[in-house]
This record gives C-alpha cells, structure tokens and sequence, in this order.
C-alpha cells in the first residue's frame, strides 16, 4: 500500500489495519509458542533422526521460519507506525489551519460588530442631543409664554 493510499484512508481504517497486525502477530506468537514446545521435544526427533547433525539440520529450519516471520512483522509494525504519525501530523496541521481561520473570522465579525454598534451608538447620541436642544427651546417658549402672559 502506498503513502498516497494510506493517506486515504479513515482512523478507523488504519486502526482496523493495526489490529489486523495484532492478531497476525498474536498468530505468529502461537506459532512460536508451539515451534518452541516442539524444539522441547526434539528429543524423539533427535532420536528418529538417528545423527545429532540431521536433528540440527532440521531444527534450524524452524528457527529459521521463526526469525523470518518475527522479522516481518516488526518491519510491518515500522512501517505502520510512520505512516500513523504522518497522517497525524497532517491532521493536526489542518485543525490548526481551521481553527486560525475560525479565529480569523471571528475576530472579523467582531470588528464589524463593533464598528455597528459605534454606528448605532452615535446616531442614538445625536438623537438625544437633539430632543435635549428641543426640550430646551420647548422650555424657553413656554417660559416666553408664561412671562408675556404675566404682563
């Protein structure tokens, strides 16, 4: 599988992948464990064999086999782990990118809505200077009222 595919593919996919490998490994365990029960009873084999050399011909094969197939899965596992780790750092970078243009716009809103409240603040402030300047020629013309009415 290449970068490019591995890339591709979902978390759950790549952790559906690692414990495929797990089991594979947990098989190769099993298989270990009953090459080494079987090197344990060599002994009959030994025996069959009738010479040590044609026992240690055979018992090397299976040693063989083992150091192979351990050698194979911890390549797999290598491999793996760096294709995990690259996709988590791309991962990460592109939350990162998200989340600067999430702030970004945000602080973008903030300034518009700023800038409209400072609007809207100042056309209310007018208003009230001009009921302010209304209220006071209301008073004075009652006032000039109130006096022309006393003379």
């Amino acid at each position: 599988m290449t970068d490019k595919e591995l890339k591709r593919l979902s978390r759950s996919e790549l952790l559906e992948m690692l414990i495929a490998q797990m089991k594979e490994n947990e098989a190769l365990q099993s298989r270990l464990e009953l090459a080494e029960a079987q090197l344990n009873d060599r002994q009959i084999a030994v025996e069959k064999a009738g010479t040590l050399a044609e026992a240690s011909l055979s018992l090397n094969g299976v040693f063989e086999a083992a150091e192979a197939a351990a050698q194979q899965y911890l390549e797999n596992i290598e491999r793996m782990s760096g294709q995990q780790e690259t996709i988590c750092r791309d991962m990460q970078a592109e939350a990162e990118a998200k989340a600067a243009e999430i702030v970004r716009e945000a602080q973008e809103y903030s300034k518009k809505t700023h800038a409209e409240a400072d609007a809207y603040w100042k056309q209310i402030v007018a208003r009230a200077r001009a009921l302010l300047k209304e209220r006071d020629a209301l008073r004075e013309l009652i006032q000039a009222v109130g006096r022309n009415e006393e003379k």
